[in-house]
């Protein structure tokens, strides 16, 4: 196919975005958005894909032109241009969070079925060579009955999240702190690899950043999966550390999966049994974020171009959303809060 694609977004993620839109067989042009001129311009100029620029988004979701639209902004913003792009006949991609509400969420997801059209997140974790060998011993039952997941995301937002010009720490704009962000791809990781859970307690705090009207920078949530499965999710913004890492331990009868987000320094994915730890084979180079995003560009794309549900689908997007805002709730209230799906 000779398709079009409509950018909207041209900050950190970008690049991310272009690198594997290039690389799509099915995509000849790119259309991009940006209120930044400075932003727009660099991305112009960096990517010859990109045939024209705009400084309004609504000018792309607008064009007959476009085939698909690509969101790639701030939390807020997702609702109301997936929901115009998807009334003037696109389809869309959303970068992760779905939303920062339900009924955002919602809304996207009945415009895309009013539509006739596909609504896909992008949850490029899933696409992580290690989670997705992991899922496959899981399911062959390599560790025997899983009890226990624990997964970890340590991150330094702290500047950003301590700027009150900037959307991260804008309690409204971003729908929470850490969770709803970095967290979101731990929540979806989990109930891809383990199901949804049954209830939901959690600590959201924030220990570091004070700055008013911000979200929490560290969180703590314990999972009830089910079936003798407990899962714990803890994640923060105010690691000083070098640079974002997270590993993702889980334990069953017959043996652990751990699998770790940076190969430069540690296997991907090792299977400890019996004593002993195997290292599995997993095809990851030493960044692995830019290999899985383009995975879920091609898959997602795919999944428009053939109607067949993506690795993530939409539901699981959702599912995460409603896990995330169980664990707000849980802080505000103090107490278990049971799900309902």
């Amino acid at each position: 196919m000779d398709l079009t694609v409509g950018l909207i977004g041209c900050g950190k993620f970008a690049p991310l975005h272009l690198d594997a839109l290039v690389r799509n067989e099915h995509v000849r042009r790119v259309v991009a958005a940006d209120p930044d001129e400075a932003a727009l311009a660099e991305m112009h100029r960096r990517y010859g894909i990109i045939a024209r620029a705009e400084s309004d988004w609504r000018a792309v979701v607008g064009s007959d032109e476009v085939d698909i639209v690509d969101i790639i902004t701030p939390h807020d913003s997702h609702c109301e241009i997936a929901v115009t792009a998807l009334e003037a006949g696109k389809d869309v991609i959303c970068e992760k969070p779905i939303a920062r509400t339900l009924d955002e969420a919602d809304a996207m997801i009945a415009a895309a079925e009013r539509a006739g059209r596909r609504l896909l997140i992008s949850m490029p974790q899933v696409h992580f060579p290690a989670v997705a060998r992991a899922k496959e011993l899981l399911e062959a039952g390599e560790i025997g009955r899983p009890f226990l997941a624990v997964f970890e995301v340590y991150d330094d937002e702290v500047a950003r999240m301590s700027d009150p010009e900037h959307w991260k720490g804008d309690l409204d704009r971003a729908g929470g702190g850490v969770l709803i962000d970095a967290g979101y791809h731990a929540v979806y990781d989990m109930l891809h690899l383990l199901g949804r859970p049954r209830a939901v307690t959690a600590m959201c705090r924030s220990l570091v950043v004070h700055t008013e009207g911000t979200g929490e920078d560290t969180a703590a949530v314990a999972l009830d999966l089910g079936d003798g499965l407990l899962g714990v999710i803890v994640v923060t913004f105010a690691d000083d550390a070098t640079r974002y890492r997270a590993e993702r331990r889980i334990v069953g009868t017959a043996g652990t999966l751990l699998v770790r987000d940076m190969p430069e320094d540690e296997l991907p994915l090792l299977l400890m049994a019996d004593e002993d730890i195997a290292p599995v084979h997993v095809r990851n180079p030493l960044q692995v974020a830019p290999l899985a995003v383009e995975l879920t560009i091609n898959d997602l794309i795919g999944a428009i171009i053939e109607g067949h549900e993506p690795v993530a689908p939409t539901q699981l997007a959702r599912d995460a959303l409603a896990t995330v805002l169980a664990a707000y709730r849980s802080e505000r209230e103090g107490c278990r809060i049971e799900m309902v799906w």
